[in-house]
């Protein structure tokens, strides 16, 4: 059986989702919410939406929100998720620093979207963000990941919010951070993302 992803028809909370399903290659369904469905949804209650937000997934029976956790929960069922636990709960923490900065990222694209992306850009992105992941890369020991040796949840939840902000946000790059560079070139390269991200952009 085939998951169904819930989410809106943008990029948002629930690319980081789209984006594992289509990188690991996974079949589901993308149930592209409009408003009238969404509230439909939100009046199940918390047997569908547990706090009344996407994204869902559907896993036959199951339903499971929040997308970090998602991601979370698709990594372990389909060998993403490293199997020691401590690594498992590093790669956990990441997505989660990832969803951190996501909810950053949302709050440069209001009205006054400029001004904040510019005092973003010269402050937490590059004392703060860059520093952070090109550093969590250089102690995982510059293997191009940032949990172990192979792709998991964590690599493309960072990702995707860095995909997000490079295409977005005024000024933000990459520059002086090599590794954090090359692991974004990296992920970029494989051939199921390409095709994901070459057929969401045309």
């Amino acid at each position: 059986m085939s998951y169904k992803l819930y989410y809106f028809s943008i990029r948002g909370r629930g690319e980081q989702v789209r984006l594992f399903l289509h990188a690991l290659e996974l079949p589901f369904e993308d149930v592209l919410v409009k408003g009238d469905q969404f509230l439909e949804l939100k009046k199940q209650g918390p047997s569908t939406l547990y706090f009344g937000s996407l994204p869902m997934l559907e896993d036959g029976d199951f339903r499971l929100c929040q997308g970090p956790v998602i991601l979370s929960y698709l990594a372990r069922q389909h060998g993403a998720a490293p199997n020691d636990s401590q690594l498992a709960a590093k790669a956990d923490a990441i997505a989660w620093g990832a969803e951190d900065l996501r909810t950053r990222y949302f709050k440069l694209l209001g009205d006054d979207g400029e001004k904040a992306q510019s005092e973003f850009v010269a402050g937490d992105w590059k004392t703060r963000w860059l520093p952070s992941l090109n550093g969590l890369l250089e102690l995982n020991g510059n293997s191009g990941h940032f949990v172990g040796d192979q792709l998991t949840h964590a690599d493309l939840a960072v990702w995707d919010v860095l995909d997000a902000i490079l295409e977005n946000i005024q000024s933000a790059s990459l520059d002086n951070y090599s590794e954090l560079q090359a692991f974004y070139d990296s992920v970029r390269s494989r051939p199921a993302v390409a095709a994901y991200v070459e057929s969401r952009t045309a």
